[in-house]
């Protein structure tokens, strides 16, 4: 679909303010990029964008002491500053737990609303919020908690489609009573061509001091999703178990976040260290020269701490692919479903540290098996997860023309 006489509003309304880098910002660029290339768009948003290429306002953000409430405020902002602005086909807006300005304007104007709903912060809130401060925690159970569930509902019920990226969202809607023809089930994506430029970037190599050796490497926000702590015992793990392989492979983990401090102290309390680079906080458009610069990458995402299925949908996962590189990553749900062991990645039990060690081991030690499966995960995104797909899929579904 290519049509430029139908006109789009965009809202970036999620209050993580200066944000350079990780899947959120992935995710932002890559839609609004692509969808610039289908429809007339106007952005608006609270912060700058990186990666994005197409034009877009910034309308300031709200500071108060609390930010949940800065969230709540920020709405009547925006809907002020888009009085008598909206002549548009559709809204689509990024869901957060204080955000409802696009499902305002939606019922005001009566315009189509895509929501794009990653995760639910009700259950964020019941499940990853406390804090151990008895007032914060107060706070967040009694007063942050009924409201962001109200604005969830009003986002869901006014929404005509919700975008969720993976079929345990759906499900979970279903089971919240949303209708299963108003949900589009779209995994995130990559920009292939960002991804396209020579391997191993000397800048990399140099800083990292990576020269001559094989890099296995992870990008993420260490979220407490993503297996980290895990990552970083596997990596010492590794070399307590092949000593002979020390001199010849390294570890880069790209990134930083919540479990930081974790991970550095693992790592620095091992004789190893020196092999286990951190690189910290990157850039989002070095990523790519990060990335092209290693040899492997692991995704040990684990199972949430509750028991409910794994419900993101990793934009490191395309990345890696996007790469042509091998993959050893957890077989857990949506990860599992896009991936198939052999064929373009090697799946190992999550939060296994023992397999994931041994998967290390085996993917760098048969060459040809390792370009097998890399060339499996090119061939995999490329065909089905860009950004570009992921949107008209959208487009198509919102039957606009």
């Amino acid at each position: 679909m290519t049509n430029y006489s139908v006109k789009g509003l965009y809202l970036r309304t999620v209050y993580f303010l200066g944000l350079k880098s990780g899947g959120s910002v992935t995710h932002t660029s890559g839609v609004i990029n692509s969808l610039k290339k289908d429809v007339e768009l106007d952005v608006y948003s609270n912060d700058h964008l990186p990666g994005v290429t197409a034009p877009y306002e910034i309308i300031p953000p709200v500071w108060k002491k609390i930010p949940f409430f800065n969230e709540l405020r920020y709405n009547y902002k925006v809907l002020k500053t888009l009085k008598g602005k909206v002549d548009h086909d559709f809204i689509y807006q990024r869901y957060s737990g204080g955000s409802f300005a696009g499902a305002r304007l939606s019922r005001k104007h009566n315009i189509p609303f895509v929501l794009e709903f990653n995760s639910s912060e009700v259950w964020k809130l019941q499940n990853w919020s406390r804090t151990g401060k008895p007032l914060k925690d107060f706070i967040k159970r009694f007063i942050q908690l009924p409201i962001t569930r109200r604005i969830e509902h009003y986002n869901l019920k006014t929404a005509h489609r919700i975008v969720v990226v993976s079929d345990v969202l759906r499900q979970n809607l279903i089971a919240d009573g949303v209708k299963e023809e108003r949900i589009i089930v779209n995994p995130n994506g990559v920009n292939l061509e960002r991804f396209d430029i020579p391997e191993k970037q000397n800048s990399v190599i140099e800083k990292h001091g990576l020269k001559d050796k094989y890099v296995v490497g992870f990008i993420g926000t260490f979220g407490k999703w993503h297996g980290v702590l895990e990552l970083a015992k596997a990596a010492v793990g590794f070399y307590e178990k092949h000593p002979n392989l020390t001199s010849k492979i390294e570890f880069l983990i790209i990134g930083t976040g919540k479990l930081f401090p974790e991970v550095k102290a693992i790592v620095d309390a091992s004789i190893h260290a020196a092999h286990i680079h951190l690189t910290g906080a990157i850039p989002q458009e070095e990523s790519p020269a990060y990335l092209k610069s290693c040899d492997m990458f692991l995704s040990p995402h684990i199972p949430n701490p509750d028991g409910t299925k794994f419900f993101g949908s990793p934009t490191k996962l395309f990345e890696y692919m996007a790469c042509g590189k091998p993959i050893v990553a957890s077989d857990l749900d949506q990860i599992g479903d896009i991936l198939t062991h052999g064929v373009d990645a090697h799946l190992v039990k999550p939060g296994d540290i023992d397999a994931l060690i041994e998967a290390i081991h085996h993917v760098y030690s048969d060459q040809a098996y390792a370009t097998s499966i890399a060339h499996g995960a090119r061939k995999t995104v490329e065909r089905e997860f860009t950004w570009d797909a992921h949107v008209k899929r959208i487009l198509d579904r919102l039957n606009l023309d």
